[in-house]
């Protein structure tokens, strides 16, 4: 099984979800919520595994509730994610094999909100997970709203590009 968006990533002993596989200052890296590898209590320079790879911490973005994690394995094991702007309309989540459907309901430079049906829902364990419109990931899980069936998803496109401007001292 390749690493790929969507696939198990673990934290000492503490599963999430890869949001996303991209190339990230020349090397291959994965993205994803950085609570979940909290509560795993990984931080940065640590070790996680993604299949049967490791992967370390290389980056963390308080304010984006990110990580980056640069995969330790051969390239031919990693499917690359190819990223996009999110519309308003149809999407899904995905944790490996289980997908829920949702709905953009909002888009901005940060944030996205969705909306999704009551039965399913994502469950705690599914922050990370990529949200996905026309197979391009268009953003990171990263909280859910059990009272009224929303989620907030971090924006990926917005993310790589503040990342190059902090990567090269700018102010965002």
């Amino acid at each position: 099984m390749k690493i790929a968006a969507g696939e198990t990533i673990v934290c000492n002993k503490i599963d999430g979800v890869i949001g996303a596989v991209i190339k990230y200052n020349n090397k291959n890296c994965a993205i994803t919520a950085y609570h979940i590898l909290e509560a795993g209590k990984c931080n940065l320079s640590d070790i996680v595994h993604l299949n049967s790879y490791k992967g370390r911490i290389i980056e963390i973005f308080w304010n984006y509730d990110l990580a980056i994690i640069e995969i330790i394995a051969p390239e031919s094991e990693i499917k690359f994610s190819e990223i996009d702007q999110p519309k308003i309309g149809p999407a899904y989540s995905l944790n490996h094999t289980k997908r829920i459907n949702c709905r953009v309901m909002t888009v901005g430079k940060t944030f996205h909100y969705l909306a999704f049906p009551f039965n399913p829902l994502p469950l705690p364990g599914d922050s990370g997970s990529p949200i996905i419109q026309n197979e391009k990931v268009v953003g990171i899980l990263a909280s859910i709203f059990y009272n009224n069936a929303t989620a907030i998803a971090l924006s990926i496109e917005r993310f790589i590009v503040h990342s190059k401007k902090i990567n090269n001292n700018q102010e965002l």
